[in-house]
């Protein structure tokens, strides 16, 4: 048996402060311990349980109608029009959830006004508790075996409540006061198909047992020639109910708008259209996203036609490029590492560039570096400072200095030299 807590809600409305009564039942347990508290400590309790609700009687009406056989959506639009000359409220106003069809072909319906079944739902909600099923007490009322249930009828009696059950999905809540009065109008209703008893359990002390209303219920079904059984029951009506209530046998009032879908439906209708915009922003989005993707891979793709154009250009002996980039880096590693004492390109930059940049008056044109060798093509003031300038790389950055060429053209000197590695003039 799945965790059960079975939470009977009062007559008189939900909150925060209500002293409540609830039962757990499990495998260990499956007649079910009771637990007295506020709403708060039964939340606590219910983590895991499947949770089943049981709202007063007396706000549940139980009616059947002769409906033909239709499926479930057409008998939901029809059924409000075939009950609606026994209820005291607009259709409008009332929430239809149905039942079983019976074996006379009676469609069973449970109504409850949609003020009631929203607050009792809010309640819930707010204390932090969602019902998996919610019905009528009524139909959690201890019921005889199910091969001769159609032969009894069930009172349960606890103080001044009262709980009939006369089918599966059927029967009403009425107060001691009135039980003969409307014992009798339910057998006048029977017709033909009267019980042949009628099981009361009495909850709570037996102070029924010998009053005028147990001498009125006796007289009404002997006079009808039904069997009375009196059952004094020493557990809590709670319990009793708790143990009555079969799921297969119950109208869940939770269908329709206050299924769990359609109160989320109903959650989400303010936002529907903030969720449209949502939907539309982010089509918007990931459509951009898209075009945006397809002119990064564009792009990714010439440039590595430009890294591969570059990469055969500086190695031309290359055959096959599979990927440009660490082919280069590898060609440039080796380069750097061939032939002992051979210097790369940024190692004379390295050495030769803070000797350069404190040269005045020098204006550099090019570099080409080949083979340990880096040309460079400059502009200087004059020929004394060029000797001075190829001095300096000599001595202070242990470069061998050549001048290639030294011509003079409107007051500067234009020269190409060529570095090589290692000291020297």
């Amino acid at each position: 048996m799945r965790k059960q807590l079975i939470l009977p809600l009062p007559a008189d409305g939900l909150n925060e402060t209500n002293e409540l009564c609830w039962v757990l039942r499990d495998d260990e347990c499956p007649a079910g311990n009771l637990f007295h508290g506020v709403l708060a400590e039964a939340v606590k309790q219910a983590a895991g349980a499947r949770v089943v609700v049981l709202v007063p009687g007396e706000d549940v009406l139980l009616a059947s109608a002769e409906l033909p056989g239709l499926n479930r959506q057409r008998l939901a639009r029809a059924v409000p029009f075939a009950l609606e000359e026994q209820l005291a409220s607009d259709v409008e106003d009332m929430h239809f959830a149905l039942g079983s069809r019976s074996d006379d072909g009676r469609i069973h319906n449970a109504v409850v006004a949609r003020g009631k079944i929203a607050a009792w739902l809010e309640s819930l909600r707010a204390a932090g508790l969602q019902a998996d099923v919610m019905l009528s007490e009524v139909l959690a009322v201890p019921r005889e075996a199910a091969n001769d249930a159609g032969r009894h009828w069930s009172l349960l009696i606890d103080g001044l409540r009262c709980l009939l059950r006369t089918d599966s999905q059927h029967g009403l809540a009425l107060d001691l006061n009135n039980l003969p009065v409307i014992l009798q109008a339910a057998l006048d209703e029977a017709g033909d198909s009267l019980p042949a008893s009628l099981d009361v359990k009495i909850c709570g002390d037996d102070t029924f047992s010998g009053s005028d209303d147990d001498r009125q219920l006796i007289r009404v079904c002997e006079e009808a020639g039904i069997d009375v059984v009196l059952q004094p029951q020493e557990e809590d009506g709670a319990l009793l109910l708790a143990r009555g209530f079969d799921e297969k046998e119950a109208i869940n009032l939770l269908q329709g708008d206050y299924s769990r879908r359609g109160q989320l439906e109903k959650l989400l209708r303010p936002w529907r259209p903030a969720i449209l915009l949502l939907g539309l922003w982010l089509v918007v989005l990931l459509g951009a996203m898209g075009l945006e993707y397809s002119r990064l891979s564009q792009q990714d793709a010439e440039i590595r036609e430009q890294i591969t154009a570059l990469y055969r250009e500086a190695f031309p002996e290359a055959r096959k490029v599979v990927d440009p980039r660490v082919q280069m880096e590898r060609g440039l590693a080796k380069l750097r590492g061939s032939g002992g004492g051979q210097t790369d390109l940024l190692g004379f930059i390295g050495k030769a560039g803070p000797v350069l940049k404190a040269t005045p008056g020098l204006k550099l044109r090019s570099l080409r570096y080949k083979e340990n060798r880096l040309d460079i093509d400059l502009e200087i003031n004059s020929l004394q400072t060029l000797d001075k300038l190829k001095q300096r790389l000599a001595d202070e950055a242990g470069l061998t200095v050549e001048i290639v060429s030294a011509s003079s053209r409107d007051g500067k000197v234009e020269s190409r030299i060529a570095l090589h590695g290692g000291g020297g003039v």
